[in-house]
């Protein structure tokens, strides 16, 4: 093991692997300049042999090695993480939490006065580096820091900024979350059109291209998608069907409450010790 090492990644699942991915892609820092922790001994053997990162079972001696350590670890387990790394957190050290719900008063309580804090809600589709993540910074935070962070997680997709840290729970519950959404719209989508008589590959193929053909009208045109339907919505069409019968049923209404549903949740879970 190297004495000094520029990133530190405090568990390294799904969204963990993706930023070592991202990271070792985008040329930001080599893979002997990353130390990864994880709970299993088959884990950490697959990250070292796959990305010829460093990695350990022990998350103090991640804190110990790293200046910057991304806690990538499940908001129930933070409380214990932490705990286990406090003895060693100073003023040298940045921390960036991308566990939902838990706020930097939070954070602060597990780790104490010294570090500085920086929470980031990245989302699933960051894993092909496709992703969005929501950046909070405190007003106080050193500027190469909030630069840092930003460029650590463009190496999954797009960044953004919030000044704000209430909103952040709003962020879990549309972006963070917003991934399943979309899942299960074409879950539905898929299941329809094999029920009325396409054959899976088919009803496969037809709901992927329409999400991903959707997606990028709006990203190109620059319009509201609100506009776009209206322009594909006919007068007694069959779009027109469609969206009269989603109004009837609550579909927008279900879509919102489902975000605030998550955002709740952002908060119940900053409670949990």
């Amino acid at each position: 093991m190297n004495n000094r090492y520029i990133i530190g990644i405090i568990g390294a699942g799904n969204m963990g692997e993706a930023l070592i991915k991202g990271l070792l892609k985008s040329n930001l820092v080599r893979s002997y300049e990353i130390l990864a922790s994880a709970k299993s001994a088959k884990r950490v053997k697959f990250l070292e042999k796959t990305y010829g990162i460093h990695t350990t079972r022990d998350n103090l001696a991640v804190t110990k090695a790293c200046d910057t350590t991304i806690l990538s670890i499940k908001p129930q387990d933070m409380s214990g993480v932490c705990a286990d790394i406090k003895p060693v957190a100073d003023i040298n050290h940045l921390f960036i939490s991308i566990a939902a719900g838990i706020d930097c008063t939070k954070l602060r309580q597990f780790l104490g006065k010294k570090p500085k804090l920086i929470r980031v809600m990245p989302n699933l589709p960051s894993v092909i580096d496709q992703g969005v993540s929501v950046i909070y910074c405190g007003a106080k935070m050193p500027e190469r820091y909030r630069r840092f962070a930003h460029q650590i997680f463009q190496a999954v997709g797009q960044t953004v900024d919030v000044r704000d840290e209430k909103l952040m729970d709003v962020v879990t519950g549309l972006s963070g979350t917003g991934p399943a959404y979309i899942f299960a719209l074409m879950e539905a989508m898929e299941t329809a059109g094999k029920k009325f008589g396409l054959s899976q590959k088919m009803a496969r193929m037809l709901t992927i291209q329409t999400a991903v053909g959707a997606a990028e009208m709006v990203c190109q045109t620059g319009l509201p998608p609100e506009e776009l339907r209206n322009r594909v919505t006919s007068k007694k069409g069959t779009t027109w069907a469609a969206m009269n019968h989603l109004k009837d049923r609550g579909f927008w209404k279900t879509i919102e409450e489902a975000i605030l549903a998550a955002t709740k949740r952002a908060k119940v879970l900053r409670n949990m010790d």
